[in-house]
Order: structure tokens, then sequence, then C-alpha cells
């Protein structure tokens, strides 16, 4: 085979692994054209490069280690079969890259970046725009590494790790927007924007946009209290659009310390632990919690977080289906939790003025106290505010506990410490029981039964010594079956 190795050809090596130098570039060719012949040197390379930034063909994203990214012009010169290639490439590169991110806290990032620095500033441009985000969180974040390690037989030893670019292929909004022709008739420059961001065409995203239903895969699993939960599944490429959004400009979304679903180190039992040894334990559910997120109300909440009028409209399309939070997209849960902020506070601010004790867990909310007037205050004032927010109370859901009966929060008991029910427990120590006599029927339940167990020693004294052993043992007879 060989190939001809002209301009738009190292202009797509540029936009599938951007940002890049010159030697990454050139190592580019010679993986995906070994047999193509002569490639250019690493310094004729960079003559290219040095002559398009002239051109505006590509931007440096950092003068010192001469890491380049394609501009707005310098994708529209590619030509559209090669936009359409480097689109597919470079998103399935992505997707790889995300399973290697690397977490940063709060504290790495300030020492990365200075003190409290905006990410995504205005510029001439956008001066009658706010920013897409303010600042970056104290909590931390996910950072990707860079796309050409994916193609290496060794991502994490060959590839750079340590890409802490603000928006990955840019270092901030004003480097963005210095990349984007300024003098083109755009109509809809948050578009072309978040597509040069992301490094791809613009003209994809408008499609999958268009098409959005063509984008995911639905399928439906069964609820633990019977019926089914329809799931709706991103394909490849929108879900490594998601994923993108999610870690690269949702990640400073605030979440209310009383929620603790779907965060690192919060899980039922957390959202249990607080409601131990009360009087009265009320759980209330939001009906159709994820459907009822409406894409207004997404765009209308980001746009009240200080982002952008025209990305916050843009985001709230790509992260929803049929006008809700589609259940199985990356950013479903994150969003959701957000969203929830403000209720959240206000109702935790209610019941700690009453002593009563708030949590959430996704839809699933506790009020808990001493005083059962109080807490039927409390329901009553969390369907008031859910109602100002287009959400409404599941009510045929509603329960109050006493403490002569099982109070239960997200399926754990907690009258006097936190439990799995009992009927749950014996259903696992038979589970178990029969996998130990019928090995080979269970060995493809192997990881069922270590989830069951890794849950069961979460709460402590629930699991004794000798029960812990047999369970373990059982394990390791069916690894043995299932070889």
């Amino acid at each position: 085979m060989s190939a001809r190795f002209n301009w738009r050809i190292i202009l797509w090596a540029l936009g599938v692994v951007q940002p890049a130098t010159a030697k990454e570039i050139r190592e580019l060719l010679l993986k995906v054209f070994p047999d193509a012949g002569r490639i250019p040197s690493q310094d004729e390379f960079k003559v290219y490069l040095n002559l398009w930034e002239k051109e505006r063909l590509v931007g440096v994203v950092n003068r010192k280690s001469a890491h380049y990214s394609l501009t707005s012009r310098g994708n529209y010169r590619m030509g559209s079969d090669l936009r359409y290639n480097r689109d597919k490439v470079r998103l399935f590169l992505m997707k790889e890259a995300r399973r290697n991110r690397i977490y940063l806290s709060g504290e790495q990032i300030k020492e990365l970046v200075g003190d409290s620095p905006t990410v995504i500033g205005s510029r001439e441009i956008y001066k009658r725009h706010r920013p897409i985000i303010a600042a970056l969180p104290c909590f931390g974040r996910n950072y990707w590494p860079m796309l050409l390690g994916q193609l290496l037989a060794d991502p994490l030893k060959n590839g750079s790790p340590d890409n802490h670019l603000a928006l990955y292929s840019f270092p901030s909004f004003e480097s963005l927007i210095s990349s984007y022709d300024r003098f083109s008739r755009i109509k809809k420059p948050s578009l072309h924007l978040l597509a040069l961001a992301i490094g791809i065409s613009p003209r994809l995203i408008s499609y999958i946009i268009y098409k959005r239903p063509e984008h995911y895969r639905q399928f439906e699993i069964g609820k633990r209290g019977g019926g089914t939960r329809n799931i709706c599944s991103p394909r490849v490429f929108l879900k490594t659009i998601q994923y993108w959004i999610l870690d690269y400009l949702l990640f400073a979304l605030k979440i209310h310390p009383s929620c603790n679903s779907y965060q690192k180190g919060k899980s039922i039992i957390t959202n249990a632990s607080d409601h131990v040894g009360k009087n009265y334990v009320a759980n209330i559910d939001i009906k159709d919690f994820f459907n009822s997120i409406s894409e207004r109300s997404i765009s209308k909440f980001l746009c009240n977080q200080g982002y952008d009028a025209g990305f916050s409209e843009l985001i709230s399309k790509l992260v929803t289906l049929n006008d809700g939070l589609p259940q199985g997209a990356p950013t479903s849960p994150h969003i959701s939790n957000a969203f929830m902020y403000q209720f959240d506070e206000k109702i935790f601010k209610f019941c700690e003025k009453l002593k009563m004790v708030y949590s959430r867990y996704a839809d699933d909310m506790t009020i808990s106290g001493s005083n059962k007037k109080d807490i039927i205050r409390g329901i009553g004032f969390a369907k008031q505010y859910l109602d100002s927010m287009g959400l409404s109370l599941n009510e045929s859901k509603t329960r109050i506990a006493s403490k002569g009966g099982q109070q239960k929060v997200t399926g754990i008991v907690v009258n006097s410490h936190i439990s799995p029910p009992r009927m749950f427990r014996r259903k696992i120590r038979a589970m178990f029981h029969n996998a130990y006599k019928n090995p080979k029927e269970y060995r493809d339940k192997q990881g069922q039964l270590k989830g069951y167990l890794c849950y069961l020693c979460a709460f402590p004294g629930v699991l004794t010594a000798k029960d812990k052993e047999i369970y373990v043992r059982t394990i390791n007879r069916l690894s043995s079956f299932a070889e």
C-alpha cells in the first residue's frame, strides 16, 4: 500500500490526537501508514505547524511543549471526507482514553493552576454571553489522558496521562475563542465552539441532536419491587460526547451534602445512617423522577448556574431524550443531583429548624424525627416545593414508620442500628448454601454472590467470622468449577 501525504492528511492526524506535537503527529502517521514509504521528518512537520499557525489553521495550546490543536478554519480546510473519518477515529480513542482518566483533588488542581482561576471567560465575540462555567470546583475533577497513547501497546506507559488542559484540546475558553474563526458568518457559535473544544465536527453534533432516538439503545430491566425499568443507553458517539460534557463542563455543578446518590464515598448506607434510632421515619418518593426533569428546565437551570445561554440550550439537547433525562446516560445522575440542590437546601433547613433529619438518594427522600406532626409538615413542605419545580410526589409510596414497627431507609433497617432486613439476610444465606451444594448450577452467579458478600460486609456485626469464611469458601469453590 502507498499513500500520498498531502497537507490535509497531516491536518487529519493532528485532528485525531490533538493537542499534539510534531513528534506525536509523525508517530500517528507511522502507526497508521507503516508501508507508506518516506514520511516527513519531525522538523518538516514543525515547519508545517509554524506555517499553519500564521495562516490560523492551527493554534498553539502550550508554547513550551509545542502542542497544537486545530482551529475552526483548520477543521474546515481538512475536507468533509477526512472530517468524517477524523470524528469516528477520535471519538473511539476518546472512549478508551476516559477509561484511563485521572482524578485530581481540589488541592492538586490548585497546585497546578493557581488560586481559584477562571476556567472559561469571555472575549469580544462573546461579550453579550456569560461564561460556560465560572471557576474550578473545590472537590476535584477528572482529566483524560492524551489520545496517542490509546493507539500504542500500553496507553498508560506510552501515552501522556498529564493533560490538565481545562477543555482537553484547549487550556481555556480564551484560547478556544482565539481558535474560532470570528470572521465567519456562523449563526450558532455555541455549537461550533463545543465541537471545536471536543475536537469533532459541528455537523456530527447537529445530526445526533436531530436524530437523538437513533443514538440510544433501549431495553428493560426488572425492578427489585416488581415491574420493569426502561433503560436508554447512548451509543458510542453520543456516550463519549456526554462523558466529555460531564468531565469538562458539568463538573463544577454543586451537589448538596444531604444527597447520597451517585457519588464517590456515598451510598444507600450513608443515606440511612443519619436516621438511626428516630421515633418516626418518613419515606417519600418523587414520581417519574428522571423523565420529569425536562430539556427546558435543564437549560434554565444551567443558565441560572452561570453557564452561557447558548451552551445551556445545546447541552440540554445533548443530555435529554423525549424531553427528559434518560436512565442510562452518564450525565443523568450528576445533572439530577445538581438540579435538586436548591430543593435539598430548602428541605434541609426546614427540617433543621424543627430538629429533624433530611436525606435524599436519587428520587427517595427520607425525613426523620421525634414529632410525627412535624414530619407531616415536612412532607407537605416538600410536596409544595416539588410542585413549583414541575415535579410531584408519588403519594402511593409515602410511608411514616414509628419505632414500634420496622423502620427502613433505602431498603436498610434503621430502628437501633443499620442492618439489611432479616428476610434479605436469610435469602442470601440460602443462596450461598445452595451454591455450595450445587456449584455447577451457580457457577455463572459468582459476580452476584461476590456483590452480596461485599454488601453484607459493609454492615458492622452482620456477618460472623464463621459466616464470612463459609461465604468466601463457597465463592472459591465456584471459581474452580468455572475454570
